[in-house]
């Protein structure tokens, strides 16, 4: 009665492993779609992290190239600035050298008077008194033309300067329109470039998060694969617990029958009554020397 007992209980218990086992599969199976399912979202960010950590490279290295061309024009506008300067302090030298200049009102006039005093000169004999006023009159008046040409000169050098300075200017307009439009695609391409760094570090966010998840599922089906190893473990100890039970029991169930079939057959020598050859053989299985005398 009370092997009986215990072998309801093993086999209750066995039961219940049983069960705890389906059990831990389906959760270990769950834990494992879980994990993989966090893997895959996981994966699908990391990509989208990947694409735009490849755009934020392109635009830093189309940044570099704008930041290049802003500097080279840069230079280019101190340059023309520096021209532009240059030409602007000669025409002020010109104009200051033009305006200190003694300018007679009518040249054609000190020409003509000029001729005449060159013909007078040639024409008369005229004593030395008057030959030296006219030689200083003359002096005087070629010195005027002198300042005459120099002041054409200037004019000329400032007619070719003008057309200079308004294509320096006009240049210079150029550049810094071009400047002011590299500076604001610049300034577009770091603001592109920090919304794709805030996005990225969402995303990041985002996949650390479903790397925990991952990482803590596969701690859970890792716990509950050693669980279920555990049960099976104690499950095979059980079976075969019950076996050696069972075993037993049909031994000792085999050996009452034995005992109760030898004392049929010895009941039966001992009334004189023949005996089959198998009912011998149990009379013998044991006792094999029991007829020697």
């Amino acid at each position: 009665m009370s092997s009986h007992y215990t072998d309801e209980s093993l086999e209750q218990t066995i039961y219940d492993l049983r069960n705890e086992i389906r059990d831990l599969d389906e959760k270990i199976k769950e834990a494992a779609e879980k994990a993989a399912q966090f893997a895959r979202e996981r994966d699908q960010i990391h990509s989208k992290m990947k694409e735009i950590k490849q755009k934020v490279q392109s635009l830093k290295q189309e940044r570099l190239s704008v930041g290049e061309s802003i500097r080279e024009l840069r230079r280019t506008t101190r340059e023309l600035r520096q021209r532009l300067l240059n030409h602007m302090i000669e025409i002020k030298n010109l104009r200051g050298e033009l305006k200190g200049l003694k300018l007679p009102s009518d040249i054609n006039a000190i020409k003509k008077r000029l001729d005449e005093i060159d013909l007078y000169l040639a024409s008369h004999r005229v004593k030395r008194e008057e030959e030296r006023r006219l030689f200083e009159e003359a002096s005087r008046l070629e010195a005027l033309l002198i300042e005459c040409e120099k002041a054409l000169r200037i004019h000329e050098q400032l007619s070719g300067l003008s057309p200079t300075i308004e294509a320096l200017k006009k240049e210079l307009d150029e550049k810094r329109a071009l400047l002011d439009e590299l500076q604001k695609k610049q300034a577009e391409i770091s603001r592109e470039m920090d919304s794709l760094n805030n996005e990225y570090n969402e995303y990041k966010k985002h996949a650390d998060e479903l790397h925990s998840k991952f990482l803590q599922m596969r701690e859970n089906r890792d716990r509950l694969e050693a669980q279920r190893i555990l049960a099976a473990s104690k499950l095979y100890e059980i079976q075969k617990l019950l076996r050696g039970s069972r075993e037993e029991l049909a031994k000792r169930k085999i050996s009452e029958i034995k005992e109760r079939k030898k004392k049929e057959v010895m009941a039966k020598l001992s009334r004189g009554e023949k005996i089959e050859f198998e009912e011998l053989k149990i009379l013998l299985e044991d006792n094999p020397d029991l007829f020697k005398s």
